[in-house]
């Protein structure tokens, strides 16, 4: 009958001590190394935000140049979940801001009372009622599991363009923030007019960039990868943002426990970053798609 030596015991207890000891001194400096990365973060988010928002003037901050823009989102609460920023920014600069909204966002039955919350949310924006333009067309519900014509969007934005005589149009990318399907048919109703020669030539269009999950609740903290990434944002000040959050409020209908997470986290209530696209650039995507 075998036995254990107790030589054999300390060796393995004075081992185990061992390892207990270089795997705590590990993820003691694997902690430190972490805790240094994220205060070196913090201080460059705040050395932009003073740079940027709190400096720069307001007039100059990530301006479009634009005159006449033309804001088309899918549903009412697109406005204000997703183009905020934008929005606040271009009335503050003094651009004529119009807004076409693609559905009355029927999809649990509310919408007269969501078109209404719509205008209310425009109101607090600053955009006025006459420059809001709200569909209510069959072929158009709010539901994810529709897909919409998008021969149909395409008619209805170009009208939009000739008769307002818009300079700069501003909507969804290819995913669409949430990749809603009703968000994604948007820009690729803004493609078919690119390859169909429909969009007129003086248009310039920039698309809100989709941004993976992790950035969508950084809120604040994105804006050095918003800075690096994109040359075209809109930012705004933490009490600019307050009138956001009041804007989204006033869709009541809308206001669940999730969105409230939204809200509090979401960078979009706080940034946006866009991005010109052309007629390369939309080939280039119905490439990626094919």
């Amino acid at each position: 009958m075998l036995h254990s030596s107790p030589y054999d015991i300390e060796y393995f207890y004075s081992y185990y001590l061992k390892f207990v000891a270089e795997a705590l001194l590990y993820f003691r400096n694997f902690a430190l190394y972490i805790s240094l990365w994220i205060v070196g973060y913090l201080f460059v988010c705040c050395v932009v935000y003073r740079r940027y928002a709190r400096r720069l003037p307001t007039r100059t901050r990530g301006s479009l140049r634009a005159k006449r823009v033309l804001i088309v989102v899918a549903h009412p609460d697109d406005e204000c979940m997703f183009f905020g920023p934008t929005i606040f920014r271009l009335c503050e600069q003094g651009a004529d801001v119009y807004l076409l909204c693609l559905s009355n966002g029927n999809y649990e039955g509310k919408g007269n009372i969501r078109r209404l919350e719509l205008w209310s949310a425009c109101e607090e924006l600053g955009l006025p009622d006459r420059n809001i333009c709200l569909i209510n067309d069959t072929r158009l519900q709010d539901n994810p599991k529709v897909q919409w014509p998008v021969p149909v969007i395409a008619k209805l934005i170009q009208h939009e363009l000739e008769k307002l005589d818009v300079d700069t149009l501003v909507t969804f990318d290819r995913g669409g923030v949430s990749s809603h399907a009703n968000h994604s048919a948007v820009f690729y109703a803004i493609a078919y007019m690119f390859v169909e020669k429909l969009m007129p030539k003086k248009c310039t269009v920039y698309t809100l960039d989709s941004v993976n999950i992790l950035r969508k609740y950084l809120g604040f903290f994105d804006l050095p990868l918003s800075f690096v990434l994109s040359s075209k944002r809109y930012f705004l000040r933490w009490t600019e943002s307050r009138r956001v959050i009041r804007a989204m409020k006033r869709h009541k209908s809308q206001m669940v426990w999730f969105r409230y997470l939204y809200v509090a986290f979401s960078r979009y209530m706080i940034i946006n970053t866009l991005r010109r696209i052309s007629l390369a650039d939309i080939e280039l995507e119905l490439e990626v798609d094919d």
